[in-house]
């Protein structure tokens, strides 16, 4: 019986350790990062509503410097699914000011969209708010 529940504890204590290891603050260089998303993924909107293209061209190329950075915080962890999706990010985003450039709404709307859905998915798997409303990287 000895030999079946130490290999069984080692196995939660490995679960569980690895899950308190894994979680932690984002640093204030990538929160301010994911701030500024927020705040242009919001002005987009109301540039694409306007078709003020100069602006959604100006909110198109902070997505694109945004989304490089946050690629490098990714590649720095070594987390191939946040890679690819801030690499999808920063493609939506070039084609995106490519579009305004063209006064395209078509391909406004759908580079906008690839943008949010890149913002979306990797913060269903790699977010995770706390009870004090703060954000933990998991």
């Amino acid at each position: 019986m000895r030999r079946t529940i130490v290999p069984a504890v080692v196995m939660v204590v490995a679960v569980f350790g690895l899950g308190i290891i894994a979680a932690e603050k984002p640093t204030p260089e990538f929160q301010n990062v994911m701030k500024s998303n927020g705040a242009t993924n919001g002005a987009l909107r109301m540039h694409i509503t306007a078709k003020d293209y100069d602006a959604i061209v100006a909110d198109a190329v902070t997505l694109k410097d945004n989304y490089a950075k946050i690629e490098a915080f990714w590649t720095a962890k070594k987390v191939d699914d946040a890679i690819a999706s801030a690499k999808a990010g920063a493609k939506g985003a070039a084609d995106l000011e490519i579009a305004a450039k063209a006064k395209s709404d078509d391909g406004i709307a759908a580079a906008s969209k690839v943008v949010a859905s890149t913002c979306g998915s990797c913060h269903m798997a790699h977010r995770e708010q706390l009870p004090d409303k703060t954000f933990e990287i998991k």
